[in-house]
Protein backbone atom coordinates (compact mmCIF):
# COMPACT_ATOMS: atom_id res chain seq x y z
CA UNK A 1 0.00 0.00 0.00
CA UNK A 2 0.76 3.72 -0.55
CA UNK A 3 1.88 5.56 2.38
CA UNK A 4 1.18 9.43 2.67
CA UNK A 5 3.32 11.00 5.12
CA UNK A 6 3.21 14.54 6.00
CA UNK A 7 6.36 16.55 6.22
CA UNK A 8 7.23 19.49 8.44
CA UNK A 9 7.95 23.24 7.01
CA UNK A 10 11.19 24.97 8.09
CA UNK A 11 11.17 28.44 8.69
CA UNK A 12 14.87 28.94 7.70
CA UNK A 13 15.66 29.79 3.47
CA UNK A 14 16.77 26.63 1.73
CA UNK A 15 20.40 27.72 0.55
CA UNK A 16 22.77 25.56 -1.59
CA UNK A 17 26.34 26.45 -2.15
CA UNK A 18 27.45 27.55 -5.78
CA UNK A 19 30.00 25.21 -5.28
CA UNK A 20 26.95 22.02 -5.50
CA UNK A 21 28.08 20.79 -9.27
CA UNK A 22 31.94 20.77 -8.34
CA UNK A 23 31.21 18.86 -4.98
CA UNK A 24 29.05 16.42 -6.94
CA UNK A 25 31.72 15.65 -9.31
CA UNK A 26 34.37 15.42 -7.25
CA UNK A 27 32.47 13.04 -5.09
CA UNK A 28 31.77 10.84 -7.86
CA UNK A 29 35.27 10.55 -8.63
CA UNK A 30 36.54 10.03 -5.02
CA UNK A 31 33.84 7.16 -4.23
CA UNK A 32 35.20 5.39 -7.35
CA UNK A 33 39.05 6.01 -6.67
CA UNK A 34 38.41 5.06 -2.80
CA UNK A 35 35.99 1.65 -4.03
CA UNK A 36 33.38 2.59 -1.33
CA UNK A 37 30.82 1.94 -4.24
CA UNK A 38 31.00 -0.92 -6.99
CA UNK A 39 31.54 -0.01 -11.02
CA UNK A 40 28.59 -0.58 -12.79
CA UNK A 41 24.58 -0.37 -11.49
CA UNK A 42 25.88 0.28 -8.31
CA UNK A 43 27.94 3.09 -9.30
CA UNK A 44 25.00 4.78 -11.29
CA UNK A 45 22.69 4.55 -7.80
CA UNK A 46 24.89 6.66 -6.28
CA UNK A 47 25.34 8.91 -8.41
CA UNK A 48 21.83 9.56 -8.39
CA UNK A 49 21.75 9.81 -4.54
CA UNK A 50 23.01 13.62 -5.28
CA UNK A 51 25.30 12.98 -2.00
CA UNK A 52 27.31 15.50 -3.23
CA UNK A 53 24.17 18.08 -3.83
CA UNK A 54 23.29 16.97 -0.02
CA UNK A 55 26.77 18.54 1.41
CA UNK A 56 26.57 21.83 -0.74
CA UNK A 57 22.58 22.45 1.03
CA UNK A 58 23.02 21.20 4.39
CA UNK A 59 27.10 22.98 4.39
CA UNK A 60 26.10 25.99 2.34
CA UNK A 61 28.48 28.29 3.80
CA UNK A 62 31.70 26.13 3.24
CA UNK A 63 34.66 26.89 1.80
CA UNK A 64 35.58 25.78 -1.73
CA UNK A 65 38.16 23.46 -0.52
CA UNK A 66 36.68 22.16 2.66
CA UNK A 67 33.06 21.56 0.62
CA UNK A 68 34.96 18.72 -1.53
CA UNK A 69 35.97 17.27 1.48
CA UNK A 70 32.68 17.22 3.06
CA UNK A 71 30.93 15.74 -0.08
CA UNK A 72 33.26 12.78 0.35
CA UNK A 73 32.65 12.64 4.37
CA UNK A 74 28.70 12.67 3.09
CA UNK A 75 29.47 9.92 0.48
CA UNK A 76 31.41 8.18 3.00
CA UNK A 77 28.83 7.96 5.79
CA UNK A 78 25.92 6.81 3.47
CA UNK A 79 28.00 4.68 2.16
CA UNK A 80 28.93 3.04 5.46
CA UNK A 81 25.37 3.24 7.00
CA UNK A 82 23.95 1.19 4.05
CA UNK A 83 26.51 -1.73 5.17
CA UNK A 84 24.99 -2.22 7.91
CA UNK A 85 21.45 -0.59 7.85
CA UNK A 86 18.60 -2.37 6.56
CA UNK A 87 20.88 -5.64 5.76
CA UNK A 88 20.98 -8.86 7.26
CA UNK A 89 24.36 -8.56 8.47
CA UNK A 90 23.48 -5.52 10.46
CA UNK A 91 21.00 -7.31 12.51
CA UNK A 92 23.90 -9.90 13.15
CA UNK A 93 25.25 -8.79 16.55
CA UNK A 94 28.74 -10.31 15.66
CA UNK A 95 29.26 -8.96 12.42
CA UNK A 96 28.64 -5.55 14.00
CA UNK A 97 31.22 -6.20 16.66
CA UNK A 98 33.80 -6.84 14.47
CA UNK A 99 32.96 -4.08 12.45
CA UNK A 100 33.25 -1.61 15.50
CA UNK A 101 36.44 -3.31 15.92
CA UNK A 102 38.26 -2.86 12.86
CA UNK A 103 36.39 0.87 12.49
CA UNK A 104 36.67 2.74 16.15
CA UNK A 105 40.91 2.85 15.92
CA UNK A 106 40.80 4.52 12.90
CA UNK A 107 37.58 7.16 14.33
CA UNK A 108 40.08 7.61 16.84
CA UNK A 109 42.86 8.16 14.52
CA UNK A 110 44.81 5.37 15.33
CA UNK A 111 47.76 4.45 13.55
CA UNK A 112 48.50 0.95 14.60
CA UNK A 113 49.63 -1.96 12.28
CA UNK A 114 47.71 -4.70 14.73
CA UNK A 115 43.98 -3.92 13.81
CA UNK A 116 41.04 -6.45 14.01
CA UNK A 117 40.34 -7.11 10.69
CA UNK A 118 37.47 -6.34 8.44
CA UNK A 119 34.36 -8.99 8.32
CA UNK A 120 34.07 -8.16 4.46
CA UNK A 121 35.80 -6.19 1.67
CA UNK A 122 33.54 -3.43 1.79
CA UNK A 123 34.33 -2.62 5.34
CA UNK A 124 37.40 -2.84 4.82
CA UNK A 125 37.27 -0.44 2.07
CA UNK A 126 34.91 1.94 4.14
CA UNK A 127 37.50 1.52 6.88
CA UNK A 128 40.47 2.82 4.79
CA UNK A 129 38.29 5.30 2.92
CA UNK A 130 37.31 6.54 6.15
CA UNK A 131 40.98 7.00 7.52
CA UNK A 132 42.37 9.25 4.49
CA UNK A 133 39.39 11.27 5.18
CA UNK A 134 39.74 11.45 8.73
CA UNK A 135 43.38 12.68 8.31
CA UNK A 136 41.61 15.41 5.84
CA UNK A 137 39.39 16.72 8.40
CA UNK A 138 41.30 16.96 11.78
CA UNK A 139 44.81 18.00 10.24
CA UNK A 140 42.74 21.60 9.84
CA UNK A 141 41.40 21.90 12.78
CA UNK A 142 42.24 22.24 17.05
CA UNK A 143 42.80 19.90 19.33
CA UNK A 144 39.78 20.74 21.08
CA UNK A 145 37.73 20.28 17.99
CA UNK A 146 39.21 16.81 17.09
CA UNK A 147 38.89 15.12 20.59
CA UNK A 148 34.81 16.20 20.58
CA UNK A 149 34.61 15.57 16.84
CA UNK A 150 36.27 11.71 17.59
CA UNK A 151 33.90 11.21 20.65
CA UNK A 152 31.07 11.75 18.04
CA UNK A 153 32.25 9.94 15.39
CA UNK A 154 32.48 6.78 17.94
CA UNK A 155 29.82 7.77 19.32
CA UNK A 156 27.71 7.08 15.80
CA UNK A 157 29.99 4.27 15.49
CA UNK A 158 28.59 2.44 18.34
CA UNK A 159 25.02 3.59 17.86
CA UNK A 160 24.97 0.43 15.56
CA UNK A 161 25.14 -2.46 18.79
CA UNK A 162 21.61 -1.16 19.82
CA UNK A 163 20.28 -0.89 15.92
CA UNK A 164 21.51 -4.62 15.43
CA UNK A 165 20.02 -5.64 18.81
CA UNK A 166 16.92 -4.00 18.29
CA UNK A 167 16.36 -5.50 14.66
CA UNK A 168 17.63 -8.82 15.64
CA UNK A 169 15.54 -8.91 18.82
CA UNK A 170 12.06 -7.55 16.87
CA UNK A 171 12.25 -5.78 20.30
CA UNK A 172 10.64 -1.97 19.22
CA UNK A 173 12.09 0.69 21.61
CA UNK A 174 9.49 3.05 23.52
CA UNK A 175 9.53 7.00 22.67
CA UNK A 176 12.19 7.73 25.24
CA UNK A 177 14.71 5.01 24.96
CA UNK A 178 14.24 5.63 20.60
CA UNK A 179 14.83 9.34 20.80
CA UNK A 180 18.17 8.73 22.99
CA UNK A 181 19.49 6.24 20.46
CA UNK A 182 18.26 8.20 17.26
CA UNK A 183 20.45 11.45 18.39
CA UNK A 184 23.55 9.13 17.91
CA UNK A 185 22.46 6.99 14.62
CA UNK A 186 21.59 10.17 12.74
CA UNK A 187 25.12 11.32 13.44
CA UNK A 188 24.10 14.93 13.34
CA UNK A 189 26.35 15.77 16.42
CA UNK A 190 29.25 15.09 13.98
CA UNK A 191 27.25 17.13 11.44
CA UNK A 192 27.08 19.89 13.65
CA UNK A 193 30.79 19.69 14.23
CA UNK A 194 31.81 19.53 10.33
CA UNK A 195 29.77 22.85 10.04
CA UNK A 196 32.23 24.52 12.28
CA UNK A 197 35.24 22.74 9.70
CA UNK A 198 33.75 24.03 6.81
CA UNK A 199 33.67 27.55 7.29
CA UNK A 200 36.94 27.05 9.65
CA UNK A 201 35.80 28.80 12.62
CA UNK A 202 35.60 26.30 15.67
CA UNK A 203 33.59 27.07 18.55
CA UNK A 204 35.28 27.09 21.74
CA UNK A 205 34.46 23.92 24.21
CA UNK A 206 33.14 26.54 26.95
CA UNK A 207 30.48 27.93 25.04
CA UNK A 208 29.37 24.68 23.53
CA UNK A 209 28.69 24.21 27.46
CA UNK A 210 26.42 26.91 27.91
CA UNK A 211 22.66 25.54 28.15
CA UNK A 212 21.43 27.83 25.22
CA UNK A 213 23.84 26.43 22.78
CA UNK A 214 23.41 23.01 24.37
CA UNK A 215 19.69 23.53 23.03
CA UNK A 216 20.46 24.90 20.19
CA UNK A 217 22.26 21.99 19.09
CA UNK A 218 20.06 19.10 20.80
CA UNK A 219 16.91 20.22 19.24
CA UNK A 220 18.62 20.36 15.64
CA UNK A 221 19.76 17.41 16.24
CA UNK A 222 16.53 16.02 17.21
CA UNK A 223 14.49 17.79 14.27
CA UNK A 224 17.07 16.53 11.76
CA UNK A 225 17.06 12.80 12.75
CA UNK A 226 13.16 12.52 13.05
CA UNK A 227 12.60 14.54 9.48
CA UNK A 228 14.48 11.50 8.00
CA UNK A 229 12.91 9.32 9.86
CA UNK A 230 9.70 10.79 7.71
CA UNK A 231 11.50 10.65 4.29
CA UNK A 232 12.65 7.08 5.08
CA UNK A 233 10.00 5.64 6.81
CA UNK A 234 8.50 3.47 3.92
CA UNK A 235 12.29 2.30 3.07
CA UNK A 236 12.45 0.78 6.48
CA UNK A 237 9.16 -0.30 7.10
CA UNK A 238 9.66 -1.91 3.72
CA UNK A 239 13.00 -3.72 5.06
CA UNK A 240 11.60 -4.34 8.77
CA UNK A 241 13.88 -2.07 10.08
CA UNK A 242 12.22 -0.75 13.55
CA UNK A 243 14.62 1.87 14.52
CA UNK A 244 12.09 4.34 13.00
CA UNK A 245 10.05 7.54 14.99
CA UNK A 246 6.92 6.51 12.61
CA UNK A 247 7.23 2.54 13.63
CA UNK A 248 7.95 4.16 17.26
CA UNK A 249 4.80 5.76 17.88
CA UNK A 250 2.64 3.39 16.01
CA UNK A 251 3.70 0.77 17.93
CA UNK A 252 3.47 2.68 21.22
CA UNK A 253 0.29 4.48 19.95
CA UNK A 254 -1.70 2.10 18.58
CA UNK A 255 -2.41 4.13 15.53
CA UNK A 256 -2.54 3.94 11.95
CA UNK A 257 1.04 4.81 10.14
CA UNK A 258 0.27 8.16 8.68
CA UNK A 259 -1.53 9.63 12.16
CA UNK A 260 1.79 8.08 14.04
CA UNK A 261 3.79 10.52 11.13
CA UNK A 262 1.72 13.51 11.68
CA UNK A 263 2.81 13.00 15.67
CA UNK A 264 6.18 12.78 14.31
CA UNK A 265 5.43 16.55 12.76
CA UNK A 266 3.76 17.59 16.25
CA UNK A 267 7.41 16.55 17.24
CA UNK A 268 9.81 18.54 14.90
CA UNK A 269 7.90 21.71 15.58
CA UNK A 270 7.97 21.67 19.03
CA UNK A 271 12.04 21.29 18.28
CA UNK A 272 11.76 24.18 15.81
CA UNK A 273 10.46 26.03 18.15
CA UNK A 274 12.77 25.73 21.02
CA UNK A 275 15.67 25.98 18.25
CA UNK A 276 14.00 29.85 17.07
CA UNK A 277 14.11 30.48 20.89
CA UNK A 278 17.72 28.84 21.55
CA UNK A 279 18.95 30.91 18.55
CA UNK A 280 17.32 33.92 20.26
CA UNK A 281 19.36 33.82 23.36
CA UNK A 282 22.69 32.54 21.33
CA UNK A 283 22.56 35.95 19.27
CA UNK A 284 21.94 37.73 22.54
CA UNK A 285 25.03 35.79 24.30
CA UNK A 286 26.93 36.70 20.85
CA UNK A 287 26.81 40.25 21.81
CA UNK A 288 29.35 40.47 24.55
CA UNK A 289 31.54 37.79 23.03
CA UNK A 290 35.05 38.86 20.95
CA UNK A 291 34.18 38.87 17.77
CA UNK A 292 35.62 35.54 16.43
CA UNK A 293 33.56 33.63 19.14
CA UNK A 294 31.21 34.93 17.65
CA UNK A 295 31.07 34.45 14.58
CA UNK A 296 31.72 31.38 14.69
CA UNK A 297 28.79 30.85 17.14
CA UNK A 298 26.40 32.29 14.66
CA UNK A 299 27.81 30.29 11.90
CA UNK A 300 26.49 27.35 13.94
CA UNK A 301 23.30 28.91 14.15
CA UNK A 302 23.03 30.01 10.40
CA UNK A 303 24.90 26.23 9.60
CA UNK A 304 22.09 24.32 11.68
CA UNK A 305 19.32 26.38 9.89
CA UNK A 306 20.85 25.16 6.39
CA UNK A 307 20.81 21.70 7.72
CA UNK A 308 17.09 21.67 8.20
CA UNK A 309 16.03 23.51 5.95
CA UNK A 310 18.54 21.65 3.24
CA UNK A 311 18.58 18.00 4.58
CA UNK A 312 14.24 18.24 3.82
CA UNK A 313 15.02 19.67 0.55
CA UNK A 314 17.54 17.02 -0.68
CA UNK A 315 15.37 14.56 0.74
CA UNK A 316 12.45 15.70 -1.85
CA UNK A 317 15.04 15.37 -5.23
CA UNK A 318 17.39 12.77 -4.27
CA UNK A 319 16.46 9.13 -5.65
CA UNK A 320 16.82 7.11 -2.30
CA UNK A 321 12.90 7.91 -0.96
CA UNK A 322 11.28 7.76 -3.75
CA UNK A 323 9.26 4.76 -3.05
CA UNK A 324 5.99 5.37 -0.58
CA UNK A 325 5.05 1.50 -0.81
CA UNK A 326 4.92 -0.03 2.10
CA UNK A 327 3.67 -3.78 3.06
CA UNK A 328 -0.19 -4.81 3.60
CA UNK A 329 -1.64 -6.58 5.87
CA UNK A 330 0.44 -9.50 8.05
CA UNK A 331 3.55 -8.43 6.17
CA UNK A 332 2.96 -5.10 8.14
CA UNK A 333 2.71 -6.58 11.26
CA UNK A 334 5.81 -8.10 10.72
CA UNK A 335 7.72 -5.26 9.69
CA UNK A 336 6.63 -3.73 12.95
CA UNK A 337 7.19 -5.66 15.18
CA UNK A 338 3.26 -6.68 15.65
CA UNK A 339 3.35 -9.91 14.05
CA UNK A 340 0.80 -11.79 16.47
CA UNK A 341 1.94 -14.57 18.64
CA UNK A 342 5.67 -12.77 18.32
CA UNK A 343 7.51 -12.17 21.41
CA UNK A 344 6.09 -8.15 21.16
CA UNK A 345 2.66 -8.95 20.00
Amino acid sequence: MELTLPLPEFPFPSVISPYAAQAEEHLRGWARSRRIVAPGAAADAFDSMLFGRFAARVYADAEYGRLLTLADWTGWIFAFDDLLDDTPEGRDAEFVERVIACMEPVCRGRRTLRRPPAPSREVARSRDALARLRRRITRAMPAEWNARFTRNVVDFLHSYRRQASVNGSRAVLDEAAYSAHRSSTVAMYTGADLIEYGTGRPVPEHLLARPEVAALRESAVNAIGWTNDLFSAPKEISVGDLCNYVTVLHRQLGVPLEEAAREVVMRIDAEVKRFCEAAAAVRDLCRGLPDDQARALLGTVDGLGHWMAGHAAWSRETGRYRSHAVPDGRELLEATGRAPGGPHA
